[in-house]
């Protein structure tokens, strides 16, 4: 089974094990002749998709107990991946959701990681840094990259881990190793929105 993940710039394509990540013209050619079974948040790329494709939509096979209205059918799928816990999933976007008791809790919207150096170049070109990610959460440094980097992941790091409490911290997106990267014991997999869609299949 071919999996696709359609999101606001790329189209994340899973395949034998693999995730591509493609520009909607490139997975087309790839793909448009083949069954896949997708979700989309993009609604300009559905409907190339609907035109262009033998592609099914499986939108609506995605069902999260507790899931509000309007949630990202991408954070559904991976709320459904892993059973209880904390899901990260950092993209364009930072996306922090609560599952507990087989059931959606809650979570929260953030800009993306890369999204903050855009604030910054908007507020002077003496901010226009590159974020050093590797700045420990724990206590305030000296440095303005070094403070504006801290800015970026003390806040993060703090309401993750109120939010978790005592449940598993499971991260992915094209930023996701970054923010793991924060945690001693967060998990890593950037299938993860995949195995979600096979499990909502699966239950289906």
């Amino acid at each position: 089974m071919i999996l696709a993940d359609v999101g606001n710039r790329h189209v994340h394509v899973y395949e034998e094990g693999r995730v591509l990540h493609l520009e909607l013209e490139d997975a087309l050619d790839a793909f448009g002749e083949r069954i896949v079974h997708y979700i989309c948040v993009n609604p300009a790329a559905r409907e190339r998709i609907v035109a262009e494709s033998y592609w099914r939509d499986i939108s609506e096979r995605i069902d999260l107990p507790g899931a509000y209205e309007g949630m990202g059918v991408d954070r559904r799928a991976l709320c459904l991946s892993r059973g209880d816990g904390i899901y990260v999933d950092a993209g364009s976007a930072l996306t922090v959701d609560r599952v507990e008791g087989g059931k959606y809790g809650g979570g929260m919207i953030l800009p993306g990681l890369h999204g903050y150096r855009r604030i910054w170049a908007e507020i002077s070109p003496v901010l226009d840094l590159e974020p050093d990610w590797s700045v420990p959460p724990e206590a305030p440094p000296k440095g303005t990259r070094e403070q504006l980097s801290y800015g970026i992941i003390a806040p993060i790091h703090h309401e993750i881990d109120r939010l978790r409490g005592s449940l598993p911290l499971y991260v992915t997106g094209g930023d996701g190793r970054i923010v793991a990267s924060w945690f001693e014991d967060a998990e890593y997999d950037e299938a993860m929105v995949f195995e979600g869609m096979m499990n909502a299949l699966r239950s289906n």
